[in-house]
């Protein structure tokens, strides 16, 4: 049986890509596997804008060998993926599906045959329908069948797989479902179920790494946070009341319970600002409190840069058009605060500030304000529109010059003294990008959706290859 120490005892540091089940896998109703609500969504609803889906996604359902394979041969020791908890568990409980776990056993098999490193987040956003339609997660059962479903992927896989993620960011999830509304159920400006969702999900969260420590497996386990580190507009009047306001927007309604084991000090002070209720576990002390995992995973792209609230009614600014659409990411919240727009901070066509500085800023502040944690950076990348020559290669250089300043200060960040001891790109290879579909690309590796999702390698593919292998010639030198 593998132990926690095995993880780090080869590597220092855990260099490798990611991916999720819905946004990767396909074989939507393949071997027993449940309807997911993300199906649903896509085959019914008209705010699938592209009219795309993951019914096929990057096929890697039958590919996933030669995915590994290239990780493998890119010198990455490490892979990031979820499990759809539909393939698990059909219905969200009750009946367990054999046929899921054998798929996961055999890739889970064939990273560890590879040299790779299983980094294995349970839940990705993509909630069986049948939880959904019992209210998904404004409906507090949820946080038990969450649980028992964790339970029986901890028996399945965990004397194999020593690095876990309970949930991928809970805050951007509930944020693109109640306040942006581009992902099923599409709820729009609902503050309370914004945060009645995430405090559910950090009590799932909680209960599942409970039990983790109760079963006496072995390995790390934490939850993943998107990097929400909050930076103000030289120009914000009342600096200090418009921080608090933002970080606990952004981030710690999520970072308290998963690092320190409780729910913030300001809770009730924020309720009163935001105008919500929270429905609490009578046992939530307990629960916070025992379910404290051994590191945090950050999803880190950018900042939240805010300024005090201007005038007008709370709006929320979101791009999944690209170049089709003139919107900048960020939101006002109407006698609150508001994001400010940096006209010196590049921006993808999507609106979102590229600000590599950031990765340098986020970890520092994860550092100093949560007593140094050990800390994984679960995603990290930078998506595009992308042409191939007639070879299908890919010569994308904007993503190797903003690839490269992420990594510069990742490393300065890890010279300072922040125990960050893993980097996985974004993505793997080309996959579904949700409600953007497939034109907005992040892989490594190109995948030919017209061609029987054919892999070539882009030229992102060997820097990486080449950045990995020098850090390792250089740490063995020095």
């Amino acid at each position: 049986m593998r132990k926690k120490e095995d993880v780090f005892s080869r590597n220092d540091f855990l260099w490798g890509s990611g991916t999720a089940a819905y946004q990767c896998e396909g074989a939507w109703d393949a071997d027993g596997k449940g309807l997911g609500e993300w199906d649903y969504f896509n085959h019914n609803s008209a705010l699938n804008i592209h009219n795309e889906d993951g019914d096929n996604a990057s096929n890697f359902y039958y590919d996933y060998e030669k995915d590994i394979n290239l990780m493998a041969e890119g010198s990455q020791n490490a892979y990031r993926f979820s499990i759809s908890w539909a393939r698990i568990m059909p219905t969200g409980y009750g009946e367990v599906n054999q046929q899921g776990i054998d798929f996961y056993n055999r890739v889970i098999n064939y990273c560890l045959e590879k040299g790779i490193e299983p980094n294995v987040t349970l839940f990705h956003y993509d909630l069986p329908y049948e939880l959904a339609r019992q209210g998904g997660w404004l409906n507090h059962k949820i946080t038990d069948y969450f649980n028992e479903y964790a339970k029986i992927c901890f028996e399945a896989f965990g004397d194999r797989v020593k690095m876990w993620s309970t949930i991928n960011e809970p805050r951007y999830y509930s944020y693109c479902t109640n306040i942006v509304g581009n992902y099923p159920p599409n709820r729009r400006l609902d503050f309370q179920s914004y945060f009645q969702y995430q405090y559910n999900l950090m009590i799932a969260s909680s209960k599942a790494i409970r039990s983790f420590k109760e079963m006496g497996l072995d390995g790390y386990i934490g939850v993943v946070h998107d990097n929400g580190h909050v930076e103000l507009d030289p120009d914000t009047i009342n600096p200090d009341e418009v921080y608090e306001m933002a970080d606990f927007f952004y981030n710690t309604l999520i970072l308290e319970p998963s690092l320190l084991g409780k729910l913030p000090d300001n809770l009730e002070k924020m309720k009163q600002k935001y105008g919500f209720m929270i429905l609490h576990d009578i046992n939530e002390e307990e629960i916070f409190r025992e379910g404290v995992g051994n590191y945090i995973g950050i999803n880190l792209y950018n900042r939240q840069y805010v300024k005090h609230w201007e005038e007008g009614e709370s709006e929320v600014f979101h791009n999944n058009k690209g170049t089709r659409s003139n919107s900048l990411e960020g939101i006002r919240l109407e006698s609150l605060f508001e994001s400010s727009f940096d006209p010196h901070v590049r921006r993808n066509k999507w609106g979102r500030e590229v600000n590599p500085r950031v990765m340098y800023t986020g970890l520092m502040e994860l550092k100093e304000k949560y007593n140094n944690p050990l800390i994984l950076v679960t995603e990290n990348g930078h998506g595009i529109y992308e042409s191939p020559d007639e070879n299908d290669y890919v010569e994308d250089n904007e993503r190797i010059e903003i690839f490269s300043e992420f990594l510069d200060n990742l490393l300065k960040a890890k010279k300072e003294g922040a125990d960050v001891r893993g980097y996985y790109h974004w993505s793997t290879m080309d996959l579904y990008s949700w409600i953007n579909g497939y034109e907005k690309r992040y892989g490594l590796v190109r995948v030919d959706f017209e061609d029987n999702y054919k892999r070539t390698p882009k030229k992102s593919y060997y820097w990486f290859k080449d950045f990995i292998n020098n850090y390792y010639s250089n740490n063995r030198n020095g």
